[in-house]
């Protein structure tokens, strides 16, 4: 077994704050962390990998709530616990594909413009009835 981490070095593998850590694990957002003799955090390899997933939700733009909901999941070994985790990720992946197509439009528009040199914006005219 490999030698527990504190939180600065956890803050050093993660690139996260110390004073992050400790919000993430107030707001429930970690994984349950063990404590040593002296009471201070015992981190593992788990929580390195944990802290990384973590990041990802968030930069991806998954809410607090919904990462705070995963959490708590992953502390029960229910199959209902597992099948809830799986679905929070499929609707997270199902909103993340549905803002690469927006952004990839948004994209589109924006190369047909710096290509056609910024040329005036056309509106479309409207029909008169």
């Amino acid at each position: 077994m490999t030698e527990p981490l504190g939180i600065r070095e956890l803050a050093d593998r993660t690139g996260v704050s110390a004073h992050t850590l400790r919000y993430y694990e107030a707001a429930g957002l970690m994984i349950p962390v063990p404590r040593d003799r002296r009471r201070r955090r015992a981190y593992t390899e788990e929580h390195v990998r944990w802290v990384a997933f973590l990041l990802r939700l968030r930069d991806g733009g998954m809410r607090i709530a919904r990462v705070r909901e995963y959490a708590a999941l992953t502390r029960t070994r229910s199959q209902a616990g597992q099948r809830r985790r799986l679905a929070i990720l499929r609707a997270h992946r199902d909103e993340l594909c549905e803002r690469i197509a927006r952004l990839t439009d948004h994209l589109e528009v924006l190369e047909r413009k710096v290509a056609g040199g910024c040329a005036p914006d056309l509106v479309p005219k409207r029909s008169r009835r």
